[in-house]
């Protein structure tokens, strides 16, 4: 049992590598969730810290639902407009309430020329507090 599972999380490491690496277009990550534009907003900039970049600002839930476990797809672009390499990470917030917005704070995948940012994945909330509001 035990192998088995290092079996499994050994493959999800290689293949979770080799999704963020290298320009090859097969490889590239898009959003899991098309349309995206329509309920968030994004304001951010390129900062350094410790001499690395970092992309940080605001996600705006433009929506009227509350989302939960929001993420972030920051691509890397070469001069050419390829993507070169892609991170994805968690919005700081661990629930947005509508109409609202959440800082967040990512590392860069590699320095560049110009980055990228997209919601990556989201959870819409349903019956939850956020519902109630008038």
């Amino acid at each position: 049992m035990r192998r088995r599972i290092l079996v499994v999380l050994l493959a999800a490491a290689k293949l979770g590598a080799c999704a963020t690496s290298g320009p090859a277009a097969d490889r590239v990550l898009t959003p899991l969730q098309p349309g995206w534009e329509r309920l968030f907003r994004l304001d951010w900039s390129v900062e350094s810290k410790n001499g690395r970049p970092v992309v940080a600002g605001y996600l705006y839930n433009d929506s009227p639902y509350a989302v939960a476990r929001v993420q972030l797809l920051v691509n890397a672009v070469d001069p050419q407009g390829s993507v070169v390499r892609q991170r994805v990470g968690w919005v700081l917030a661990s629930s947005m309430a509508p109409f609202s917005r959440a800082y967040f704070e990512l590392a860069a995948p590699a320095p560049a020329t110009r980055y990228q940012v997209q919601v990556f994945s989201y959870e819409r909330l349903e019956g939850g507090p956020f519902d109630r509001w008038p």
